[in-house]
């Protein structure tokens, strides 16, 4: 199978994230280029990495760079896809894929009038914690889903001395850290209906006190309300609850559980691809129930990878535009109601992408290969 030849925009810390993951875990894709505002971080990854260092106008010029790894600051997704998908060129974008909900229609849109592929982080739903819970969905082990729960703490006033972009507009911890969560329930029950949301700022300004920080005394606006609590409604009237907080302690919290007439499902992180799915059944106790699907290990670039066997293939990829879309239209929505006061009610839908085949899990010669699911 020819490679798809690839080229990653952005080299802050994940694109070696990336590079690290599609050089290792995945055959199809052969990144062949970077580019980045810093020359001397752009270098520094082109050279670790044995890649070429390129001027972004070289890369959207040269035709044998089939696809875009748009790895920038969210504020940057929209133009620089906008400009990928104009010269021809396949995306697969950083959560999220704009931080406006009218840009990431417009995004969609081109797409299909260019006749290019786009693809949305988070890939982490296909990692095998999240494919694991809508087995046991699926497979009716829980009955029907009544309702569920999403949680999320962090302290944003520690990480955003060092990362001032998560105090601004597209950068509070709904698009930072909402994708993660509302990817994986959309993933497994699918289109949100009605959103309704409270939400508030835990501070204006924020003095920046960070002993040897280039930022140090200065003060950063809050833009966006970093407290919310929303209800979601879902298409079969599932209703879940969700809670984010970054103003309280650097000790991570999180919860995201499913709650069904013959069971609960309590899943582990949807920001790593192995997080644990513990199912409890009346009057016993909770098992942790075994992995059905591989890719339990650090794996960005997955969603990307899928998108490339698509590609080749000729069939959909399951990272696709839609689902992306409908989970910025959630965030949308959550402060739209935040601000309005009302209910929102969702206009975007999309169709729930198929599993993965079961059973690829692990390494060596003698293993299911973890690649060959997403052939």
């Amino acid at each position: 199978m020819k490679r798809i030849k690839a080229a990653v925009i952005g080299c802050g810390v994940i694109s070696e994230v990336y590079l690290k993951s599609l050089q290792e875990n995945f055959t199809i894709i052969e990144v062949t280029a970077c580019s980045d505002l810093s020359d001397e971080r752009m270098h520094r990854v082109a050279e670790h990495y044995h890649i070429k260092a390129m001027d972004w106008q070289e890369i959207l010029e040269d035709p044998s760079i089939e696809m875009i790894l748009n790895l920038t600051s969210p504020a940057a997704h929209f133009s620089l896809s906008r400009q990928a998908m104009e010269h021809g060129k396949h995306v697969y974008s950083e959560k999220m894929m704009a931080v406006d909900y009218r840009e990431g229609k417009r995004l969609c849109a081109l797409a299909e009038e260019c006749q290019v592929r786009f693809g949305c982080a988070p890939d982490t739903f296909l990692g095998g914690g999240i494919q694991t819970a809508r087995y046991v969905v699926d497979h009716g082990l829980a009955g029907n889903i009544l309702s569920g729960v999403l949680s999320l703490t962090r302290d944003y006033r520690v990480f955003g001395e060092n990362l001032p972009h998560l105090y601004k507009k597209g950068g509070s911890i709904l698009y930072d850290m909402g994708g993660y969560y509302f990817t994986a329930v959309c993933s497994i029950l699918g289109n949100v209906k009605r959103v309704s949301a409270f939400g508030k700022k835990t501070e204006d300004v924020h003095k920046v006190l960070r002993a040897g920080s280039p930022l140090y005394g200065q003060e950063l606006a809050l833009e966006e309300e970093n407290v919310i609590a929303a209800v979601l409604e879902f298409e079969d009237q599932v209703i879940v609850t969700v809670h984010f907080n970054s103003g309280t302690i650097i000790n991570e919290s999180f919860h995201m559980e499913l709650y069904g007439d013959k069971g609960i499902i309590r899943m582990g992180d949807p920001n790593i691809f192995g997080g644990e799915v513990i199912l409890e059944k009346a009057q016993n106790q909770p098992v942790v129930f075994p992995f059905t699907h591989g890719f339990l290990k650090e794996s960005r670039g997955l969603g990307a990878a899928e998108m490339g066997w698509a590609i080749r293939k000729g069939r959909p990829h399951r990272a696709g535009k839609e689902m992306a879309l409908h989970v910025l239209e959630i965030i949308h929505g959550i402060f739209t109601s935040i601000k309005t006061r009302t209910v929102y009610e969702m206009e975007t839908v999309f169709e729930r992408p198929c599993p993965l085949p079961e059973g690829f899990i692990g390494e060596g010669f003698w293993a299911a290969d973890e690649e060959s699911a997403v052939i």
